[in-house]
């Protein structure tokens, strides 16, 4: 079934170029057109300053210095911006706030969206579950 988002404004944080091209191409197949996309934490801190998104995609990961972007993540749920963190490991692993909605990589399309559904519907209420193909 397909899923039309509302008219959201989303952060979309990756550092990898080739993904994050496809990734937002699946965003705008899926209804996104207001994806304020970074390839770095100060890209979105920027991005941020020009208005708070309703939602947020982040890469767990960024650059090769090891740098992450849990603490973006925390200050958009104190914000009450649902999260979606992108990452390679669990939301166990990762013990990242129980607020944001945990997407392992690698995803697909379908993936993606349940994720998004769910950050969406709890508008940052509880979540801290991993989002696989098979849910």
């Amino acid at each position: 079934m397909a899923w039309t988002p509302p008219q959201l404004r989303i952060l979309y944080l990756e550092d990898e170029a080739i993904i994050a091209m496809e990734t937002s191409q699946v965003l705008r197949d899926l209804g996104f057109e207001q994806i304020a996309a970074a390839a770095s934490l100060a890209g979105a801190e920027k991005a941020l300053a020009e208005g708070m998104p309703d939602l947020a995609l982040l890469d767990v990961s960024i650059g090769r210095a090891g740098l992450s972007s849990l603490d973006l993540a925390a200050k958009l749920l104190e914000a009450g911006v649902p999260v979606v963190l992108a990452t390679g490991h669990t939301a166990f692993e990762l013990k990242a706030d129980p607020r944001a909605c945990v997407l392992e990589k690698p995803f697909s399309p379908d993936d993606l969206e349940a994720a998004l559904r769910r950050a969406v519907s709890s508008r940052g209420g509880r979540g801290g579950h991993t989002a696989t193909a098979a849910q």
